[in-house]
């Protein structure tokens, strides 16, 4: 099993809120079609941090079976669209691999 972990920063001219609500009600139309997808967690960060302003606003947990399941998924037209989508409200997207 392969997990990638996302650390994604929203762009400065969205609120935390609207951060949330567009990856949670809009991008999750696309990014919850990957192909081989098994398993597909988001974690929103609260507003109380222990530092005054947090790094990330948020994290995704994405599951495939293999390191080979995912690159498949990532080479899918939905990925790519998925991934221009995150762009759109997303500064930063880092992906670590599990």
């Amino acid at each position: 099993m392969i997990k990638l972990i996302a650390l994604l920063k929203r762009k400065p001219q969205l609120s935390h809120e609207d951060f949330a609500k567009r990856w949670l009600f809009e991008h999750t139309k696309l990014s919850s079609k990957l192909p081989g997808l098994l398993e597909y967690r988001i974690n929103i960060a609260t507003p109380h941090q222990p530092n005054a302003e947090t790094l990330f606003d948020g994290t995704a947990e994405l599951y495939w079976e293999s390191l080979e399941a995912m690159e498949a998924s990532f080479a899918s037209d939905i990925a790519k669209i998925a991934g221009e989508d995150a762009d759109d409200f997303c500064e930063v997207r880092l992906h670590i691999y599990t």
